[in-house]
């Protein structure tokens, strides 16, 4: 049982740091929304990206970089995860394609959540933009990291946003909190876009429900 349960956690973690050397590529599609036929109308200001990267971050969760890759602001508006050993130690990065962003991303989700409290949202160019209600976003904390447990590994994302405006039930300055998770047997490269598009969902899940007062 020992020796099954040894080479269980072999292959587990093989395929958990597979390509653990180097930056990898991860490409998630953000949730795409449709407006309501009736309804006020809200402008969503682009996200701003104001995550804090660690050097040597102590735990999984807290967003880092390989110091040995490129960790300028494009590299870090792109990154979603980092890779890690069966000891935890930090490996290669999990980043977004070139000409995505975690900034998009987030941006559509919100755009949905509000779609789906019944709101209209407008982007510039469109008619009645000038008169929609303005929202703003900061993204505090986006970022995706797999756990080892006993039996199996769990993989996570959490989110923290500070959404801005006077639309439905948000007033003024207010938090969305997301922390999504599913354990797996075996993980592979594909399961970071699982877990952050999970992640993305939560976030217009909650957008919605704070915009309704639910």
């Amino acid at each position: 049982m020992l020796l099954r349960r040894i080479a269980f956690y072999g292959v587990a973690f093989s395929i958990l740091a597979g390509c653990a050397v180097g930056r990898t590529t991860v490409d998630v599609s953000s949730p795409q929304g449709t407006n309501p036929t009736t309804g006020k109308y809200v402008r969503i200001a682009p996200a701003e990206d104001k995550r804090t990267f660690a050097v040597a971050p102590p735990k999984a969760d807290i967003a880092s970089l390989d110091p040995s890759e490129d960790s300028s602001d494009a590299s870090k508006a792109r990154a979603i995860g980092r890779k890690r050993n069966s000891y935890g130690k930090a490996l290669g990065d999990v980043v977004l394609p070139e000409g995505k962003t975690v900034s998009g991303l987030v941006e559509n989700a919100l755009e949905r959540g509000f779609q789906e409290a019944g709101y209209i949202v407008v982007r510039q160019g469109d008619p009645n933009f000038a008169a929609a209600a303005p929202v703003t976003a900061e993204i505090i904390d986006f970022w995706a990291w797999f756990q080892p447990g006993f039996w199996s590994v769990t993989t996570n994302q959490k989110s923290e946003l500070q959404l801005s405006g006077d639309v439905g039930a948000l007033h003024g300055e207010q938090t969305v909190k997301t922390h999504v998770s599913e354990s797996k047997q075996v993980v592979t490269s594909s399961d970071w876009q699982e877990i952050v598009e999970k992640g993305l969902s939560a976030i217009t899940l909650e957008t919605k429900n704070l915009v309704s007062g639910n």
